[in-house]
C-alpha cells in the first residue's frame, strides 16, 4: 500500500466494460486487474469497476466462462473511463444497429473512451475514430484498414492516445495501456506499484511486431526456417552471414532470402539484427551490465554495430534506452540469457 500517495485521495472514478458474447476474456481481466489491484495499492477505492450488456444478463467469454452483468445498456448514462474490449465476438457486432448506437451515445459524456484490440474496430464502426489515431491487434491490420480507412491507424504500435481515445493492440497490451491510465491519474509511483503487484513490465517499448514477430517464427510451417530460427535464439553470438545461415538450413541463399521474405516479411540479415536487438533491450532493461559487454553477448561485432541498429529500428540511443526504460519492478522476472 502506498500512503499519502499525493497527500489527499482523488475523486472515485467510474470504469464502465462493454459486454458481449464472445468477448475475449483477457481483455476484461486484464484492464480490471489492473485497476482492482490499484484500488489495493493506493488504500482506498479509486476506480468502480462494473459491465454492462444488452440486456444485462450474462454475458459468454471466448473462453466458455461466463461474466455476469451488472447493467444493461440502457442503463448507463456516463463513465469517467469506458472500455470497449475485443474477442472473436467482434466480427458479428460489427454491424449491430443497437451497440454502435450505445456507443455513439456514451462517447460525448465519457472523459476517456478505451478500445483494447480488437475492440478498436467496433469502436471505428461508429466513427469515432475517424481522423484519428488508432492501433489494433496485429492480426485484424489489414480488416482495419479496408473496413475503417479514415482512421489514422498506427498498427505498430502498443497503445495509442487521441484526445479521450485510447486504443490498444492484442491482449495484454490492454495491462500496458491501463497501467497508462493509472500512471497519467495517480503518479509513476502507483503504476509501479500496480507493476508489481501484477509481475508484469512497467512499460513495453517498440511495436507490437517485436512480440509477434518471434512468434509467427516458431509457428512457420517450414520445419527448416523454425529450426534455424531456434539456433539463432540459442547462439545469437554466432556469425550468422547469410551463407552460415543457409548452410545450416539446407538452402541456398537465393532459397532462404526468398522463403524469409515470404515468412517474415524481411530478409535474413534484417531478421538476425532484430532478434539481436531484442536481446539487448532486455540486458538493457534488465541489467547494469556495460553497453560494450551488452553488444557482445547479444551478437554484435561491436558497440558502434549495436548503436547503429538501435537508432535505426527504435529511434534511440542505447544508453538513452537504458536511461529511459531500464528501471523497472521485476527486472527477476525477466529471462536474460
Amino acid at each position: 500500500m502506498i500512503s499519502n500517495l499525493q497527500n489527499q485521495t482523488k475523486p472515485l472514478q467510474s470504469v464502465v466494460f462493454v459486454g458481449f458474447d464472445q468477448v475475449l476474456l483477457m481483455d476484461v481481466a486484464g484492464p480490471a486487474q489492473v485497476l482492482a489491484s490499484a484500488n489495493k495499492v493506493l488504500g482506498y477505492k479509486a476506480y468502480d469497476i462494473a459491465i454492462a450488456s444488452k440486456d444485462g444478463g450474462d454475458i459468454r467469454t471466448d473462453t466458455g466462462l461466463s461474466l455476469r452483468s451488472d447493467v444493461s445498456f440502457a442503463a448507463v448514462s456516463c463513465a469517467n473511463i469506458f472500455v470497449v474490449p475485443g474477442g472473436p465476438g467482434v466480427d458479428q457486432h460489427l454491424n449491430d444497429p443497437s451497440l454502435r448506437r450505445f456507443l455513439k451515445r456514451v462517447a460525448p459524456v465519457v472523459e476517456r473512451f478505451v478500445s483494447i484490440c480488437s475492440g478498436s474496430l467496433l469502436t471505428a464502426s461508429t466513427g469515432l475514430l475517424d481522423q484519428r489515431k488508432g492501433t489494433t491487434h496485429w492480426e485484424r491490420a489489414d480488416l482495419a484498414t479496408q473496413l475503417f480507412p479514415s482512421v489514422d491507424w498506427h498498427l505498430d504500435e502498443i497503445f495509442t492516445h487521441d484526445g479521450k481515445f485510447h486504443c490498444s493492440a492484442g491482449v495484454t497490451t490492454g495491462i500496458d495501456l491501463t497501467l497508462s491510465l493509472v500512471e497519467a491519474d495517480h503518479g509513476r509511483r502507483a503504476a509501479l506499484g500496480v507493476a508489481r503487484e501484477m509481475v508484469v513490465f512497467m512499460q513495453r517499448h517498440g511495436g507490437q511486431s517485436q512480440y509477434s514477430e518471434p512468434l509467427k517464427a516458431q509457428a512457420t510451417s517450414s520445419k527448416r526456417l523454425s529450426d534455424l530460427y531456434n539456433r539463432i535464439e540459442q547462439d545469437p553470438t554466432a556469425p550468422w552471414s547469410v551463407s552460415m545461415m543457409a548452410e545450416v538450413a539446407g538452402s541456398t541463399e537465393r532459397t532462404l532470402h526468398r522463403d524469409f521474405v515470404q515468412e517474415f516479411g524481411q530478409t535474413p540479415s534484417s531478421f538476425v539484427e532484430e532478434r539481436r536487438l531484442a536481446i539487448a533491450r532486455l540486458y538493457l532493461e534488465g541489467s547494469r551490465k556495460p553497453i560494450k559487454e551488452i553488444a557482445s553477448l547479444s551478437g554484435f561485432v561491436s558497440e558502434q554495430k549495436m548503436r547503429r541498429s538501435f537508432v535505426k529500428l527504435l529511434g534511440i540511443l542505447p544508453t538513452e534506452y537504458r536511461d529511459r526504460f531500464g528501471e523497472t519492478p521485476i527486472r527477476a522476472a525477466r529471462s536474460i540469457r
